[in-house]
């Protein structure tokens, strides 16, 4: 069984080399991640953003629920202001939920995903502007 820490190690691994799928088998166990599909690391790497961003990175393997869907928080919308920490939703696997907190203060600057929306481990749900 993979913990967190082998599944980062495997997904850095792949957008390092440009990997989009990996297999692992092996005895009765199957493991496949498979990334989605975006600029090689080379050519994201020249990219100069014209403003500073944070990604809000999915903290396990599940599926997306914005913040407002069920906990009594305001629902949040493109544009809203964030705080480091701040609960953004959660990324779910059955009852089990996983907190997706903001890396930064700054305003969402991406659209809010759909609930149900599958990520994977490390996967950027959400993006937000920040200062420079």
């Amino acid at each position: 069984m993979f913990d967190k820490q082998d599944l980062t190690r495997l997904l850095d691994a792949m957008r390092a080399h440009g990997v989009g799928t990996l297999e692992i088998e092996g005895g009765d166990m199957f493991l496949r991640l498979v990334l989605p599909a975006g600029p090689a690391p080379a050519a994201a790497a020249q990219a100069q953003p014209a403003t500073a961003t944070a990604a809000a990175r999915s903290p396990d393997i599940g599926r997306f629920l914005p913040r407002g869907s069920d906990d009594g928080l305001p629902v949040l919308a493109p544009g809203d202001a964030v705080r480091t920490g701040e609960l953004l939703g959660y990324v779910a696997q059955g009852a089990v939920r996983a907190a997706l907190t903001a890396p930064a203060d700054g305003t969402i600057a991406s659209q809010i995903p759909e609930p149900g929306t599958l990520f994977g481990h490390g996967d950027t749900v959400l993006t937000l502007e920040t200062k420079p």
